[in-house]
């Protein structure tokens, strides 16, 4: 299962118990979360089981155990406070991108006309390992400004009623392209390549093909940090940037910035992940394959 889709259950999971078990306490907002995943979570029912850490004047730290018939399959510690009475020492950090991602309208990006991004959906597919985020478009840069170790995304609802909220984040987190696919020679996710798909899809009136990628990338663990709450209603556009710092022996680090429209940070997630073989199907997957994504 999608590891960050499950980080936003269990996070879901964790404000329903502080807004019923400990209400009075006023903590309901999940800040922090430290996740480990043990073993792939299938489809189906699955039992979230918290236990009390600290409860405390100002922080609450619990333990959570999603479980799936009897099997833990994903564990760690979670943080709730309440976000809106937050006060304390604060200080302005330059909290800039380097390097800077190419300036955007986002306007201009919803009708596609935006010279510095092109957007792109993957469609959904029974057989695509990528079905996880075939309801989101993406918009990569035309001109490539970052690294290979970097991947820059704005990123929407297909839907445009959809918003993104914050026990979204989690899920949000773990929706960014991996930057292993740079270094692949021919894979059709790098970062020089997308955007010449990207255009031909457009003209032709359709997603972007493609339903595995290079490697499969099970997640180890991830960190998320909450520094500030999307609105009440949501939000339209989010921000993505991943940096990996070191790629090897098939294990490789991620770190998360995510931003919101006027570029201020929402939340910061730090991931590890391997790099595994990838079973790949063509463009009308009629031979199902079992991924390792």
């Amino acid at each position: 299962a999608h590891g960050g889709l499950l980080v936003s259950i269990v996070v879901a999971t964790i404000q329903q118990y502080f807004q019923s078990v400990h209400a009075a306490r006023n903590h309901p907002d999940t800040f922090s979360i430290d996740t480990y995943f043990l073993r792939p979570a299938e489809a189906g029912e699955a039992t979230v089981v918290i236990r009390d850490v600290k409860p405390g004047s100002r922080f609450s730290t619990v333990h959570f155990a999603l479980v799936q018939d009897g099997t833990e399959k994903v564990v760690g510690y979670a943080m709730n406070t309440d976000l809106d009475a937050e006060k304390g020492t604060s200080f302005a950090t330059p909290n800039a991108l380097d390097p800077q991602p190419p300036p955007a309208n986002l306007l201009q990006l919803a009708n596609q006309s935006d010279p510095n991004w092109i957007g792109y959906s993957i469609p959904w597919h029974l057989h695509s390992f990528l079905k996880g985020i075939s309801h989101y478009q993406y918009f990569a840069a035309t001109q490539q400004i970052t690294p290979t170790n970097i991947t820059d995304n704005w990123i929407r609802f297909v839907a445009d009623d959809q918003r993104f909220t914050t026990e979204m984040l989690g899920s949000v987190a773990d929706h960014w392209r991996r930057m292993i696919e740079n270094y692949a020679p021919k894979s059709v996710w790098r970062q020089d390549v997308i955007p010449e798909r990207a255009a031909a899809a457009i003209k032709e009136g359709t997603g972007l093909p493609g339903y595995s990628t290079s490697y499969g990338y099970p997640t180890l663990s991830m960190h998320l940090e909450i520094k500030k709450k999307l609105p009440a209603e949501g939000a339209q556009w989010l921000f993505m940037r991943a940096r990996s710092t070191v790629i090897k022996n098939g294990r490789f680090d991620a770190e998360i910035v995510i931003l919101d429209e006027n570029m201020d940070v929402v939340a910061l997630s730090h991931q590890v992940a391997l790099v595994t073989k990838s079973m790949q199907i063509a463009d009308n997957p009629r031979r199902s394959q079992q991924s390792h994504l």
